[in-house]
């Protein structure tokens, strides 16, 4: 299977990780911590597995370490080192090894051993099997070696060791655990983990080696499902007598019918999973006389007609129909477990949840919560943008709305326990809105354009055309001063060792002893590499600078090498140790100043590669607003009095920057019922919502804008206006964003109208225009492209 493409934020996770890891590796001390904090269905392990190879590349880091990655299970623990097997293929330079490998005495250089917490740190000695006994023991191997040799062995060949944690919220708070941290004595402690601990965090955050990954790009990019709907213990009471195991399997049951007749009306082919998680302490049942919740649940299924090859178990001691039950189309309907799916296993078309209440426990099980969280079809995220029932996952349970707790619960990802309805008769809309991703990443693009660019600005410096022969075009670079000589002897420091690339010169100077010698060929390629990094980092002209050196000093490289190569032929050492040498000659440097060029030359093909790309992805990722037929709200929101709202009901927080402002709109626009049909309060974020792209020219960035308000007017006009007070009135970003939408409604035709609201002077104006001013106290009386929202209403 091939390398997965990684996603926008998974590249930025991945250069943010490599930068604090090379920052921590500069310190002094051990056992240095490094937390990575990403939500659950993000691909924590595939950020990591990538993060880890690109350390054998980087240009400004180069040490000698290997890996022990180590998790809570055999399971979790081969499951990851299978993944890495599957992203990479044969193209990996890290041995991978397993308690198999433990013989071989020691980690060789970039080796990652892959380990069950268990096996090592386990109170019962027959469990930890790896650990070195006393001499005395009669456990003792005369041969064979131990996790102890490994770490040793490793040791005495001067190698450091890279501890990785992954799922580090569990099980490496013990002191048997920190005991084996310890013997390991890594020099960096790699924290991988949905919910850290809050003293790794903290002391992450102090030592500013945090790295998070945010749950909106996630979402946005298909991977996981936006939120969870809870029917709670509280909710379920509402169904009078009727038995309350029961009426969570309806409920259950029903979601699931749902879910399965839109996945069919899509021409889907994914069978959603309902899974029924029983009480761990599903037995207490049986000592009172009572079935247990198995019984309950296996007579439900029977007495509704389900078959018994549509039922899978997944039991310590009873496993059944388990095969191919992760498959989209697998014909299991309904999965019965207790605790053994609730971390590490990944079915994506697991869509609802019934989770059944611990007997005698309050312990809630927030992991098996992650195994609604996936969408089934991430490579097809754009199928589902108008189809928010299937971006949802549901869990129904008679655990009480205080005691469920969400995975990577934050203010945007509380459960839905609220819900809102489309009045009946209103006459919807059906507005263009957008989900674009990142175009813009301050790179210079992979793209045979950028390497046209730079041999054309190389050639045209040094005269070359295509009837230039290897020796002609050499001796033309020869005339311009390049020593094209293959020597490369080099004053370099014997007996010093260097951690710092940026450093590189001084460090020559001041450390080791002095040594003239011939640059060997692995020196030579590392240095050609360093210096593509350096010189794209001392660029000091604006239009020669690209922000993101991580991703633009390889693409130098490579035209650089192609250049190279057409002008010196096929052998890379020798037009290495040219331009090394060349280059090292700093302010004397001939293609320094033309190399700057090149990058210069390229800026203005890079701006419109950029909108060509920016232009295809709007298109592409641009789908329909509607007023949807329901829309769920957290247990934080408020219901507040409306009349001409869209929906049956209006709920907002009690507590937000803008608050005041818009409830003051919102109450102007209810008292005009013979001009306005009806409101809608739009959200800012999320699919379901309307956003409009603009240019965020302070940042430079790409973005997404979710105006306040969308309107019908009786007279059949739709409004789309954003409301601000006096002081966000005159920031750029909003500027930015009238000017995007003043474009928006023009396209749309005249039956649209749309723009900036600002409260003065007790009355609403408007600004429509797609030249945005405003000054506070000024522009309202005298710029005439601020309109009263009355004439608007005419």
């Amino acid at each position: 299977m091939p390398t997965p493409n990684l996603l926008s934020f998974q590249r930025d996770a991945i250069e943010a990780l490599t930068k604090v890891f090379v920052q921590q590796w500069k310190k002094a001390g051990r056992q240095l911590p490094i937390v990575f904090k990403s939500p659950t269905g993000s691909g924590k392990t595939l950020m990591a597995a990538h993060f880890i190879r690109g350390l054998n590349h980087l240009p400004q880091w180069d040490e000698n370490k290997a890996f022990i990655w180590i998790t809570f299970s055999d399971d979790l623990a081969m499951q990851s080192r299978d993944k890495f097997k599957e992203y990479f293929s044969n193209n990996l330079e890290n041995g991978l090894l397993t308690v198999a490998d433990i013989n071989q005495g020691l980690l060789k250089s970039n080796d990652i051993l892959f380990l069950n917490w268990q096996k090592v740190v386990s109170e019962a000695a027959e469990s930890r099997v790896l650990r070195r006994p006393k001499k005395d023991d009669p456990l003792y191997k005369e041969r064979g070696k131990y996790f102890e040799d490994v770490i040793d062995g490793t040791k005495a060949k001067k190698r450091e060791i890279v501890l990785v944690i992954d799922e580090a919220h569990k099980s490496k708070g013990t002191r048997l655990a920190q005991n084996i941290i310890d013997y390991i004595d890594p020099k960096i402690i790699l924290h991988i983990t949905a919910t850290p601990e809050e003293a790794d965090e903290l002391e992450a955050y102090r030592q500013k080696s945090f790295v998070e990954v945010d749950r909106e790009p996630v979402v946005a990019q298909g991977l996981i499902k936006e939120k969870i709907v809870l029917q709670s213990d509280e909710d379920l009471k509402g169904y009078g007598k009727k038995d309350l195991d029961e009426v969570l399997l309806d409920l259950g049951l029903s979601k699931r019918e749902q879910l399965k007749a839109e996945f069919k009306a899509m021409g889907k082919e994914v069978n959603p999973l309902m899974l029924i998680q029983l009480p761990n302490d599903d037995k207490e049942l049986t000592a009172t006389g009572d079935k247990t919740k198995e019984e309950v649940v296996s007579t439900y299924l029977k007495r509704r007609g389900v078959s018994e090859h549509k039922i899978a178990k997944w039991f310590d001691k009873n496993k059944v129909n388990l095969d191919g039950i992760a498959a989209n189309d697998c014909e299991v309907d309904f999965l019965l477990f207790k605790q053994a799916a609730g971390t590490g296993w990944d079915c994506p078309r697991a869509g609802v949840l019934v989770m059944f209440r611990e007997i005698k426990s309050k312990k809630f099980y927030t992991q098996t919560i992650g195994r609604i969280l996936r969408m089934p079809e991430p490579h097809l995220k754009d199928d589902y943008n108008d189809h928010p029932t299937l971006r949802l996952g549901y869990l129904y349970t008679n655990y009480k709305r205080k005691e469920v707790e969400i995975p990577d619960q934050s203010g945007n990802n509380q459960p839905i326990t609220q819900k809102a309805s489309r009045k009946n008769g209103i006459k919807n809309v059906d507005l263009p809105t957008t989900y674009a991703s990142r175009v813009d990443y301050g790179d210079i693009p992979r793209s045979m354009i950028f390497q046209k660019s730079f041999t054309d600005s190389m050639n045209s410096y040094f005269g070359l055309t295509s009837k230039d022969l290897l020796g002609a075009a050499q001796k033309k670079l020869e005339k311009k001063g390049v020593d094209t000589s293959s020597s490369l002897p080099n004053r370099i420091v014997a007996n010093a060792e260097f951690e710092d690339f940026d450093q590189l010169a001084y460090d020559f100077v001041k450390k080791g002893d002095d040594v003239s010698l011939e640059m060997s060929i692995n020196d030579v390629e590392k240095t050609f590499n360093y210096l593509c990094y350096k010189l794209l980092k001392e660029q000091s002209d604006e239009q020669a600078k690209y922000s993101n050196i991580a991703r633009s000093w390889s693409v130098l490289k490579s035209a650089t090498r192609l250049w190279m190569e057409s002008v010196f032929g096929p052998d890379s050492d020798y037009y290495y140790r040219v331009f090394v040498k060349d280059i090292q000659q700093d302010a004397s440097s001939v293609f320094r100043p033309v190399i700057t060029k090149a990058l210069r030359d390229f800026k203005p093909m890079r701006e419109k590669l950029i909108e060509e790309k920016r232009k295809k992805l709007e298109q592409a990722q641009t789908h329909s607003f509607t007023i949807l037929d329901e829309y769920g709200y957290t247990d934080d929101y408020e219901e507040t009095p409306q009349a001409l709202c869209a929906l049956e009901k209006f709920y907002v927080l009690p507590d937000y920057p803008g608050r005041d402002n818009e409830l003051k709109f919102k109450d102007y626009i209810d008292t005009k019922k013979k001009e306005i049909e009806w409101w809608f309060k739009n959200g800012d974020y999320g699919k379901n919502h309307l956003a409009i792209p603009y240019r965020n020219t302070e940042d430079k960035k790409d973005a997404l804008f979710y105006p306040d308000w969308v309107i019908r007017f009786t007279d059949g006009r739709i409004g789309v206006f954003d409301t601000k007070d006096g002081n966000t009135g005159t920031s750029q970003e909003t500027k930015d964003k009238a000017v995007a939408l003043a474009k928006w409604v023009k396209q749309l035709g005249k039956n649209y109208v749309g723009g900036i609201a600002i409260f003065e002077n007790g009355i609403w104006y408007c600004n429509d225009g797609s030249k945005y001013e405003y000054i506070k106290g000024k522009s309202v009386n005298t710029d005439k492209k601020w309109k009263n929202f009355e004439d608007l209403l005419k």
